[in-house]
């Protein structure tokens, strides 16, 4: 019975009057068609290509320069750390805005992201931040010297007035002082920062 159903199909498609060949032909048609739709989507933005409608339209420019990093005064105590002797640790932002001057950027070399880089007075990497091309999604980390490790806050990058809101709501200790993050732990609830990225 099957047999006969593909058959009758198959009779069907090769009725006459129909040259063999057509349905490839318009399925090539189709797709060129496409092609040719799509390329108008596409634009070059000096250093990065911005597919319109896949991304947010960030560039390595917006977020070269200057950051300056506000938190809304508040403390923490940590949670849930890698090393449970750590737990509880205090952890208190002030209301003071830091600028982190020609912070650097460049492209990840493991995602579709920039990531940033900028001193200040104690450490050459004070503020960390990642910014991802397709989404706009921020991961801005800043040290904070009397804690010894960094706050870390999530927002979204908005392009028109360069600002992050950001919600903290994890910290990195630094136990043995070399620079790098090793004991990684919750808060037990979110700090809120204001987060300033460079006008273009």
């Amino acid at each position: 019975m099957n047999g006969a159903r593909c058959d009758a199909v198959a009779m069907q498609a090769r009725r006459p009057g129909r040259p063999k060949g057509t349905g490839r032909r318009a399925a090539l048609l189709v797709a060129a068609t496409l092609v040719a739709l799509a390329l108008p989507a596409c634009t070059n933005e000096g250093d990065t290509l911005i597919v319109n409608g896949l991304d947010c339209g960030l560039i390595r420019l917006d977020v070269s320069g200057d950051w300056v990093v506000t938190y809304t005064p508040g403390a923490a105590f940590t949670v849930n750390c890698d090393d449970p002797l750590r737990n509880n640790t205090l952890v208190d932002v002030t209301g003071f805005s830091f600028v982190y001057p020609d912070a650097v950027s460049f492209a990840s070399p493991s995602g579709a992201s920039f990531n940033i880089i900028g001193a200040g007075p104690d450490r050459a990497n004070e503020l960390l931040a990642s910014v991802e091309a397709d989404s706009c999604l921020a991961l801005v980390q800043t040290w904070e010297e009397d804690n010894q490790g960094w706050v870390q806050c999530l927002g979204t990058m908005d392009l028109n007035s360069n600002l992050i809101g950001g919600f903290c709501d994890s910290f990195d200790l630094d136990t043995d002082g070399d620079g790098a993050a090793d004991v990684a732990c919750d808060l037990d609830h979110t700090l809120l920062a204001s987060i300033a990225t460079p006008p273009v």
